[in-house]
């Protein structure tokens, strides 16, 4: 009886390992002394992109070596066979050539009599934690920005209001007497034309610097993009731009902030029409869809986010530019302030979402910009 407990509970032993291996989060791998790939998990096909037959029985150096050197690789191997293990944060190129960052934690694997076999490497995927430590430096760099621009915006404003009361004066002294040059009526005019451009850069200034509410509620995707669509239609009309609106099911929805969210797609679709305009194929398609997988772990824990994308042809952002296009006050327009798209990343940010550029690999479509936030 004592020997059929011992065999059975060391068959149950064997098999929550085996269920532990197989069903981890973390990404995990075993190779041999030898270096060769006995064994690898789930996950880590599906965070690093490697299937089982292309790894087991091969060098595991056909991941490894895409972090490490060969140096790098004989020194933690040193270590490993020091101490029995080695951990560190890492960046690891996936299959596909994307870095991931990772904290790596190898353990040295002993038989019985204390010999090696083999190592298990196990990988945490720190993606989320990266993100969450960006998003916070990030808030408080543009928070700190924030609370110094209101500041100045409102110390600005108030001369502002001055000059702009005494140009309405000269104004009304110009049409009531008529005793002023042409050159001097136009010169009236023009300060009184650059005051209201003052007034409206410090408004958005102050919009960009203000605190964001967000109040989410449920919203149907169909009323939302109708609603969008007579809002950019005039825009789109004017510049001989075709506007389309794609959804992936009638019944789509997404919990964000109605008011908030219009203002972002009312920025990107405008940004889009202006792009498209100045081609001989002239589009801007709005769609949205659910995202399902790992990837999206980072935004939502379920791994299922509200996808939705502004896309145009035209000439695509060059890398140079696209690079600074969430940064305050970058602008590569005459006349403006540079935060319509920050201003945009902000409101996302505040529904624990993420908005990205890329460029659409679908023609005509060139520039495609998509917001991620949890459903």
């Amino acid at each position: 009886m004592e020997t059929k407990s011992l065999v059975t509970g060391q068959f149950q032993i064997e098999q929550y390992a085996n269920d532990i291996f197989e069903f981890s989060l973390d990404a995990m791998i075993i190779t041999s002394v030898d270096r060769k790939t006995i064994a690898l998990n789930s996950s880590f096909s599906e965070l690093l992109g490697f299937s089982a037959t292309e790894l087991v029985g091969n060098s595991s150096s056909l991941w490894y070596g895409r972090t490490f050197t060969e140096e790098e690789s004989l020194k933690i191997w040193d270590e490993l066979y020091a101490t029995g293990e080695w951990g560190g944060e890492i960046i690891v190129k996936n299959k596909d050539g994307y870095d991931k960052p990772f904290f790596l934690k190898c353990k040295l694997i002993r038989s019985d009599n204390g010999k090696a076999i083999g190592t298990l490497a196990i990988l945490t995927d720190l993606s989320e934690r990266k993100r969450l430590e960006e998003k916070i430096i990030e808030g408080e760099k543009y928070g700190n920005i924030g609370e110094s621009l209101a500041a100045l915006m409102h110390e600005i404003r108030n001369p502002i209001n001055g000059i702009s009361m005494n140009v309405y004066m000269l104004e009304n002294s110009i049409n009531g007497h008529g005793h002023w040059t042409e050159g001097e009526s136009e010169s009236v005019h023009l300060i009184g034309k650059e005051i209201k451009r003052l007034e409206s850069l410090i408004k958005s200034a102050l919009s960009y610097a203000a605190r964001v509410e967000v109040r989410e509620e449920n919203i149907r995707i169909r009323s939302f993009f109708d609603e969008l669509k007579e809002l950019l239609d005039k825009k789109a009309l004017e510049d001989g731009v075709e506007l389309i609106f794609e959804i992936e099911s009638e019944i789509l929805s997404g919990r964000f902030d109605s008011h908030l969210m219009k203002q972002v797609f009312l920025n990107l679709g405008k940004n889009a029409i202006q792009a498209a305009s100045k081609e001989k194929i002239r589009v801007v398609r709005i769609s949205a869809k659910t995202g399902k997988g790992s990837s999206w772990k980072s935004v939502s824990a379920s791994g299922t986010v509200l996808l939705l994308s502004v896309e145009n042809s035209g000439e695509p952002i060059p890398d140079t530019i696209a690079k600074h296009l969430f940064k305050p006050f970058f602008t590569t327009k005459d006349r403006r302030l540079g935060l319509g798209l920050p201003t945009s990343a902000k409101i996302v940010r505040e529904h624990h979402g993420i908005i990205s550029h890329a460029h659409s690999t679908e023609p005509p479509y060139s520039t495609i910009f998509t917001i991620a936030v949890p459903k």
